[in-house]
């Protein structure tokens, strides 16, 4: 057996295998037969609006508990300011604090659920049809406030430079999904 070894690696004087020669001699041999494949660049870049996407839920549910809970910034916590109210109002107030609160969760989790599943080399058609519609519908809830709806512009203090670098996002995002909509394996009929 060790001399069966000593063929396969060349030994150093000390006894020691040579890192060297442990190097495989090419890329596909280095990277095993479930390694990267060429398509790694553009799965990659698909899933970065969704990533974007779960770092401002992450920083929605941060600003969730500073604000609401905590109430640093000048606010005040929540069950200060909920003292002294009428049972049902409270109720109320405590529904709307938790579903504030909730809204950027699901959207941390959607989003970390659909880079996971969109990372994927063998993602759906489904996936990538149903992705590129929500990006869609993303494009046009953007055009549409920045053109009819401008008080919620000015409200917000959004400039134009803000608002076109959203837009461009989303755009990227849906080209992305067309991309991968366009790879996605299609779906074998039976009987054909």
């Amino acid at each position: 057996m060790p001399e069966d070894r000593q063929r396969r690696h060349a030994w150093s004087e000390d006894g020691r295998v040579d890192p060297d020669d442990l190097v495989p001699d090419d890329e596909e041999r280095a990277a095993g037969p479930g390694g990267p494949t060429p398509d790694v660049v553009i799965r990659a870049l698909s899933v970065i609006p969704f990533l974007l996407l779960a770092a401002l839920g992450l920083i929605g549910m941060v600003s969730w508990v500073l604000i609401v809970v905590l109430g640093v910034g000048g606010g005040e916590p929540i069950w200060d300011a909920a003292q002294g109210l009428p049972a049902g109002q409270l109720v109320r107030e405590f529904l709307v604090a938790l579903l504030i609160g909730l809204a950027p969760l699901g959207v941390v989790l959607g989003a970390s659920w659909a880079t996971a599943r969109g990372f994927r080399q063998e993602s759906s058609r489904i996936f990538w049809t149903v992705t590129q519609g929500l990006w869609g519908l993303a494009a046009v809830g953007l055009v549409y406030v920045w053109r009819l709806q401008q008080g919620w512009v000015d409200e917000f203090e959004l400039t134009s430079t803000d608002w076109w670098f959203a837009f461009g996002v989303v755009a990227f995002a849906m080209i992305l999904a067309g991309v991968r909509l366009r790879r996605a394996p299609r779906p074998v009929m039976d009987g054909r």
